[in-house]
């Protein structure tokens, strides 16, 4: 059964992250580019694109105004795939969502803390690799492992067809998930 869209088109329609999670700030305009957590914080990565007019969703095969996500890294390496490469977040997949998805799924801003989080993790991950991989794209996700109570960076390093090469795992660094305050 397909949701219709509960929201009256018009030119001046704009699709916002859910308010749940701007951590006290103002509720921001989602834009392609944005680096963002998603899948409950278990992704880091960008809005490929945002589809708000009916020629932009159903080039895709949709019927409702929807938003794209990828965590492939860089946000430059998504244009040298397939921009509907839907798979696996571990390959570089894209992922797609309505308005109406996006708090469930746990969208929302990076903040610059957080920012600042993944540049460390993205300079520890280069770090533990090959110098041969080093200028490869990578996924980037973060579990809970549940015997440590610890969360860990897993990045995917991944070739031009997205097959991973290389995957490694590492520990947050600790209380570092939230602000320091």
């Amino acid at each position: 059964m397909t949701r219709k869209w509960n929201v009256k088109r018009s030119p001046h329609f704009i699709m916002n992250y859910p308010e749940r999670y701007t951590l006290g700030d103002k509720v921001k305009t989602i834009q392609e580019g944005d680096l963002v957590w998603w899948n409950e914080g278990v992704c880091v990565g960008f809005v490929l694109e945002v589809m708000e007019e009916p020629a932009a969703y159903e080039a895709w095969g949709l019927d409702e105004p929807s938003i794209a996500f990828t965590n492939l890294h860089p946000f430059e390496a998504n244009f040298e795939k397939h921009p509907q490469h839907i798979g696996s977040v571990v390959s570089g997949g894209t992922v797609v969502l309505t308005p109406d998805q996006l708090e469930d799924d746990g969208v929302g801003l990076l903040s610059p803390h957080e920012r600042n989080e993944l540049d460390w993790a993205i300079h520890k991950a280069r770090s533990l690799i090959d110098s041969s991989l080093k200028e490869l794209p990578f996924c980037v996700t973060a579990i809970l492992d549940m015997e440590r109570n610890e969360e860990d960076w897993i990045f995917h390093f991944v070739d031009t067809e997205c097959t991973v090469q290389k995957t490694v795992c590492f520990p947050f660094r600790p209380n570092t998930r939230d602000s320091p305050t």
